[in-house]
């Protein structure tokens, strides 16, 4: 049976709210003063949801007369990325329901559903890509005679990808014919990361990694290694609409994972994740750098800093 302290006040509903420092990643402490004031019926579960609807259940524990949300806010945590300096208010109704509002260290409210376990399972894969549909380019109808030899040599590397180890032809070692770098790579993405890093841990990795490619860093959470799972990424490719073929390269392996173009600021990698996990043993709390060493194709090599 569900445990509670105290009894249903009058003041109801009430906030209360904590910043997340590296102490409360494991467990969080319930504000003295809100059990001891308004005591609350707290029942035990009870759930956290967040603007996204998804409801996480967790457990509290008492010590000393101070209450602790242990079981089950680990779990929150690292779905949001949430890390240092980020603040969550709570707003208790006296029910076993507690709704959860975040925001970042820019003080700004969370993307909630820029990446974490419900925005995985919004929809299915097939739904993704069947509402993946074209829109129109935001893209010069004229564009200048350097972008167009672009698209064109972009064009027939694709296309010696797809007759030598592509999508359609998998297994062949596609290592063997990797171009160097093109000239037109935009030089002022060269070396530069594509995204702020929630978690503490994914941004001293990002401070400390060095490369002459624009790249971008995810923390791998339990949700994004489930079967069929997909995975929210940056934008890393002019591309608004539709679907693509995106090769992954570890070591000496490769792996074609397919990226669904969104028209917000991320794009997700659908088919073909959750087989690159499993084969390249992805862990929770691994994180994962990925260079866009082509575009043109496009491949991302994989780096790993393991748990």
């Amino acid at each position: 049976m569900a445990s509670h302290l105290g009894q249903i006040s009058a003041t109801l509903p009430i906030h209360f709210f904590k910043i997340i420092l590296e102490t409360n990643i494991e467990r969080i402490k319930v504000p003295s003063k809100f059990t001891r004031k308004h005591g609350s019926f707290l029942p035990n579960p009870v759930s956290l949801r967040p603007p996204d609807s998804k409801e996480w259940v967790v457990y509290w524990t008492q010590e000393n007369g101070e209450v602790w949300i242990e079981k089950g806010w680990k779990e929150f945590v690292e779905n949001y990325s949430l890390s240092y300096g980020y603040f969550v208010m709570f707003k208790f109704k006296g029910t076993s329901q507690i709704d959860v509002t975040i925001l970042e260290p820019s003080a700004v409210e969370l993307d909630y559903f820029s990446s974490g376990k419900e925005s995985v399972k919004t929809m299915n894969v097939t739904q993704m890509e069947q509402e993946a549909r074209p829109m129109p380019s935001m893209v010069s109808s004229q564009p200048c005679e350097k972008t167009q030899n672009v698209e064109r040599d972009a064009n027939m590397q694709q296309q010696v990808y797809a007759d030598k180890g592509g999508p359609s032809h998998q297994g062949t070692n596609v290592q063997k014919i990797i171009k160097q770098q093109p000239n037109w790579v935009r030089s002022t993405l060269s070396g530069k990361c594509l995204n702020k890093p929630r978690s503490l841990k994914a941004q001293k990795i990002t401070k400390n990694f060095k490369s002459k490619y624009p790249y971008f860093t995810s923390l791998i959470v339990k949700a994004k290694l489930e079967e069929n799972a997909t995975k929210h990424v940056p934008k890393f490719l002019n591309c608004m609409s539709g679907q693509k073929d995106v090769m992954l390269q570890m070591e000496n392996r490769e792996w074609w994972v397919k990226l669904i173009c969104c028209r917000e600021k991320y794009d997700v990698f659908s088919s073909g994740w959750s087989k690159f996990a499993k084969e390249s043993n992805l862990e929770v709390d691994d994180v994962c750098i990925f260079e866009l060493i082509d575009p043109a194709i496009p491949m991302l090599r994989v780096h790993v800093v393991k748990s």
